[in-house]
């Protein structure tokens, strides 16, 4: 095994798959076959091998496996990105050497695939190579051949390389108006040569310097001159006008990162926006049997945003069975201001039900309310 350490192995059954084709078939081989694990991260020297990769086959039919290596980077928001062209293939094969670079696999077959590090010359600090795994069908395929690729990311770095050098290189504050939530995103920036991961919290002070919130960021892995922005949402109760310290606390191996000040500003009274309705009167108590019913509701605003409501009346017996279903929906009310719902109910059983209404705007509960149905025989029965 060499020199290596094993760091973290992350295992699952594959980090990624695209798909090359728009074929349905081809989904189905990219869910048919396992990788596993899907990411290594290792501190290595030329000829140390890293573990093997396992490569299953949980579909029904035959396989063939391409393997080949190309370079990997991501985006701020941490997603992929994968670099593959005859360069980055050429560069691949030259730091890290697979034991074979294809493999036949039939239903419920299984093989590993062994890496050992190569020429390592020109590289300082970390590297990134990625485990290409491009898979097609060997069965019988009518049409285009569907072709899926997985892959297998790779955090290498050498031993005895430099310290990590991160910076939180700035901090974007949002609201979208006032009693929304404010969202803290602060953008840290690796200008060293290997990656790291960083972790910590981003504080808001008030103006007399007592903390109005920590919000924890969890770790977070960025490649050398790649940066991420961690989005952190704060929703607080009350905000009273004023300024206020934003500060990262942040720091990677037990150090913190460099990082300002930054700073803003409540112009108006903060104010926390609900979306909330208040069941004011509902009708009807009672309804005679055999005979359809008219259904009402008044709903009252309480909260601080304008609403539409929708949702349903269910009616269930003393068993919990169903008997009728209403579908609702209100017209747009501001807050403050009252609407009615209303609907028809079927004719129903001589007996004891169950009304309930649930009322919602935009995925947001408004209200959740059930009473008591008398259906009465009354003459209906009686005439029979």
């Amino acid at each position: 095994m060499g020199r290596w350490k094993l760091a973290s192995v992350l295992l699952g059954s594959l980090l990624t798959a695209l798909l090359l084709t728009g074929s349905a078939f081809g989904e189905q081989l990219g869910r048919g076959v396992v990788v596993s694990p899907a990411r290594l991260s290792a501190t290595v020297a030329p000829g140390d091998q890293l573990p093997p990769i396992r490569v299953l086959n949980g579909g029904e039919v035959p396989l063939e496996v391409s393997v080949y290596v190309g370079r990997g980077e991501h985006r701020w928001d941490g997603s992929p990105i994968y670099l593959d062209s005859p360069a980055e293939r050429h560069w691949g094969a030259s730091c890290l050497k697979l034991d074979k670079d294809s493999l036949r696999l039939g239903p419920g077959e299984e093989d590993v695939v062994i890496a050992t590090v190569g020429d390592l010359s020109g590289i300082e600090g970390g590297f990134y190579p990625v485990i290409f795994f491009e898979v097609t069908s060997l069965g019988e395929s009518q049409g285009p051949t569907a072709i899926s690729r997985l892959a297998v990311i790779t955090l290498l770095q050498l031993a005895n390389s430099p310290p990590a050098d991160l910076t939180v290189a700035g901090l974007d504050i949002q609201q979208a108006g006032p009693g929304e939530a404010v969202g803290l995103f602060p953008i840290v920036t690796n200008r060293g040569k290997v990656h790291a991961a960083f972790y910590g919290y981003i504080e808001v002070t008030g103006e007399d310097g007592g903390v109005v919130t920590r919000l924890p960021v969890q770790p977070v892995t960025v490649l050398p001159g790649c940066s991420r922005r961690v989005p952190l949402w704060w929703q607080p109760e009350r905000l009273p006008a004023g300024a206020y310290q934003v500060s990262a606390h942040l720091a990677v191996d037990g150090q913190p990162i460099r990082a300002d000040q930054w700073a803003f500003r409540v112009v108006e009274p903060y104010q926390l926006a609900t979306i909330q309705g208040d069941l004011v009167s509902w009708q009807p108590e009672q309804v005679t049997a055999y005979q359809a019913a008219v259904f009402s509701a008044v709903v009252h605003n309480s909260g601080t945003e304008a609403w539409q409501a929708f949702g349903e009346l269910v009616v269930l017996d003393a068993a919990g069975n169903t008997h009728a279903s209403v579908q609702l929906e209100s017209s747009k009310v501001q807050p403050g201001g009252s609407c009615q719902v209303a609907g028809f109910l079927p004719p129903l059983l001589p007996g004891r039900y169950t009304m309930r209404i649930n009322l919602a705007s935009d995925g947001v509960t408004l209200l959740a309310e059930e009473r008591t149905l008398e259906v009465l025989a009354g003459d209906a029965v009686a005439s029979r």
